[in-house]
């Protein structure tokens, strides 16, 4: 199953690195093909950096970086519309919802969603 893991950044600087390896650790036992969509939302401090750096790094991560800051459901409706993948996960930024749980989200899908 391929999939887009899109996430809504909004300066968050400091927590992308380890959102980023959790998610591709995950989706590289999960998927068989995957992409992070980081969109940022014009954040303030240095995300957008750490997007590109995090691109550079890892090949299945995308950045886009919106014209001015619209709001976390603007955020991730341009991530929706950007990823490449019919399986969409969306997730914070902030590692409330563990990527840990997309497995089982995965597993449910693939038996028929109700």
């Amino acid at each position: 199953m391929q999939v887009s893991a899109v996430v809504p950044v909004y300066n968050s600087e400091a927590s992308l690195a380890t959102l980023v390896g959790q998610l591709a650790d995950v989706l590289a036992e999960s998927a068989t093909d995957y992409e992070i969509v980081l969109v940022d939302d014009r954040s303030a401090d240095g995300s957008w950096v750490q997007i590109l750096e995090l691109a550079d790094r890892h090949p299945g991560v995308v950045g886009v970086r919106l014209a001015r800051n619209v709001g976390e459901q603007s955020a991730l409706l341009c991530g929706i519309r950007s990823a490449r993948f019919e399986v969409i996960v969306t997730l914070d930024d902030d590692l409330q919802h563990p990527p840990t749980e997309i497995p089982v989200l995965l597993r449910e899908l693939a038996e028929g969603p109700d």
